[in-house]
């Protein structure tokens, strides 16, 4: 059996197959299509193709996410039914622009925008920008198309200038055009931009700093100063007539300028000075506007209600002036002639009375409100204890409240006070200062002190003749003195009574009733009506007894 031969590849195979691969290879290299690799297919409705041509780049925010892959007219697209030309273009034509997006571009929301951006200025090369939407949107699905309404064209240099430049202004720029000429020839415009030209250097610091404070100095102050001007440019275009009386004029006070240039000149070479003063009064300004806006604001309601003020007085008005008349100013003259002699005389005698006036005043500013507004002073003892609980003004409408209260009762004779005696287990023996007299009390409580002290006791100097406005206010200050100490008295000013005197004799016919009086009302306590008022009866009987025998006002005897 004889060995297999082995079979080996041809080297022309070989070749073939090599020239094979680097032809895919440098195919896909320089086409950038991978069939598998494709990224999203995305479409879109433009109004207008302009010169966008396949393969050109899509980007997002600068960054290049896939390519245009065809551009065909809208009527021949296969969903140009699917989609409403009619509010983007009103000729309903278009052109439907297909693109290949990568993933790095994905996703994008239902409200993307795709805009048609120059690459290089002039150059006509075209790519697509496009807007990724808003987070809020819903994302958009593998078949939507994006609407006319989410796409906008460039404006190419051509449209601009066939936009612009139509028969009347192409007219007008050559009436323009031959005039400067005109100008600068016949008129010697020519010397005199020459001139300018050498003299325009030194007004270069002021043209900056013109340019610098139409800035502004706040944001949008520029913006605010162009929408302005084309409010005015709009105002002048909007009446012909006017518009071309404003140039007549203007022509005719630059002629008078330039009949004037030897004065004008030397009023220019002054304006420096003049800018100078003026910014100092413009900065003075400045500082006198926010006040002056304060005051407006502040005025402004009075301004508002002030027509209807005006037509309140317009009647009072009229009556004043009626009564400014000559004939009514003689009758009111006449009148108030025999009044004179009158005002003059109570004007002397209302001086004294205006200098009583002026005392009362200075006495109660300097002497009795200081008073009033005052407090007792008796020192940290006292006050912790027994001090004042207000000034002098207010204790005694406090004394008056309380005087008020302890007469309210009253019968037919009047207002009554009650008094109620009491004692206590303390003898007080005193002294009287001014008749040497001993006197005695009892107290249910020691005596702490005395203030002010008894030997102090003095009313303060009365001086009737001083004028209270420069008499001291009274002080209200006082020192403690040690109290009394309980002692026994003697026997006339309150002992026990000796037996057999007359004052034995009342003190046993009081405690005798005073007796009678409790055991009728411990009778009434145990329940025994009877009994207690029959003791009752008794005690009331001893009562009257005592005092017809011990009042001054009694007979000396009784039952």
């Amino acid at each position: 059996m004889r060995k297999r031969e082995e079979r080996s590849i041809p080297n022309w195979a070989i070749g073939l197959a090599l020239v094979v691969v680097l032809s895919i290879g440098t195919y896909l290299a320089f086409t950038k299509n991978v069939p598998w690799g494709g990224g999203t297919e995305v479409r879109a409705v433009f109004n207008s193709a302009q010169n966008l041509r396949p393969n050109s780049p899509v980007r997002i925010a600068g960054v290049e996410v896939g390519k245009v892959t065809k551009v065909e007219p809208l009527a021949s697209a296969e969903d140009s039914d699917e989609v409403d030309t009619t509010s983007g273009n009103p000729n309903g034509s278009g052109a439907v622009v297909t693109m290949e997006i990568d993933d790095d571009g994905l996703p994008l929301k239902e409200d993307s925008q795709f805009e048609l951006k120059p690459r290089l200025f002039l150059e006509g090369n075209l790519f697509v920008n496009v807007r990724p939407g808003s987070p809020s949107s819903p994302v958009a699905d593998s078949d939507y198309v994006f609407p006319p309404q989410q796409t906008t064209n460039t404006v190419q240099l051509d449209q601009v200038l066939s936009g612009s430049f139509q028969a009347d202004t192409r007219k007008q720029l050559q009436v323009l055009l031959d005039q400067f000429g005109k100008a600068l020839v016949d008129e010697d415009g020519a010397e005199s931009l020459r001139t300018l030209n050498k003299v325009s250097p030194g007004a270069f610091k002021y043209t900056s700093q013109v340019n610098q404070a139409l800035l502004g100095e706040n944001p949008h102050d520029l913006s605010s100063l162009i929408f302005n001007l084309n409010r005015v440019v709009k105002g002048l275009n909007g009446n012909d007539e006017a518009l071309a009386d404003l140039i007549t004029n203007l022509r005719t006070a630059t002629g008078s300028f330039a009949s004037q240039d030897v004065s004008l000149e030397r009023a220019i070479q002054e304006l420096p000075n003049t800018l100078e003063a003026g910014d100092r009064a413009f900065t003075s300004l400045n500082a006198a506007f926010p006040p002056t806006r304060a005051f407006a604001r502040e005025a402004l309601p009075g301004v508002r209600t002030a027509p209807a003020t005006l037509d309140a007085a317009t009647p009072f008005l009229a009556q004043l002036r009626g009564l400014a008349q000559p004939a009514e100013l003689r009758g009111l003259v006449s009148d108030l002639r025999p009044t004179v002699p009158d005002l003059a005389d109570l004007t002397n005698k209302t001086i004294p009375f205006l200098e009583q006036a002026r005392s009362l005043s200075s006495c109660f500013n300097h002497t009795i409100l200081p008073w009033a507004d005052d407090q007792v002073d008796g020192g940290a003892t006292y006050n912790s204890t027994h001090g004042p609980n207000g000034s002098v003004f207010e204790e005694t409408g406090y004394g008056l409240a309380g005087i008020s209260g302890e007469s309210r009762s009253g019968d037919a004779n009047g207002q009554y006070i009650r008094v109620i005696g009491g004692g206590g287990s303390n003898t007080v023996q005193l002294t009287d200062q001014t008749t040497g007299e001993n006197l005695a009390g009892v107290t249910p409580f020691p005596i702490d002190g005395s203030m002010p002290p008894r030997t102090a006791s003095v009313k303060p100097p009365f001086n009737p003749d001083a004028p209270c406005e420069n008499q001291d206010p009274p002080n209200l200050k006082a020192a403690n003195s040690p109290g009394p100490a309980p002692t026994s008295a003697p026997s006339e000013l309150g002992a026990t009574p000796a037996p057999g005197s007359a004052a034995a004799g009342l003190v046993d016919d009081a405690r005798s009733t005073l007796q009678t009086f409790g055991e009728a009302a411990q009778a009434k306590d145990d329940g025994e009506k009877a009994k207690s008022t029959g003791l009752q009866k008794d005690a009331m009987k001893d009562l009257r007894r005592f005092y017809a025998r011990y009042s001054p006002y009694g007979s000396g005897g009784g039952n």
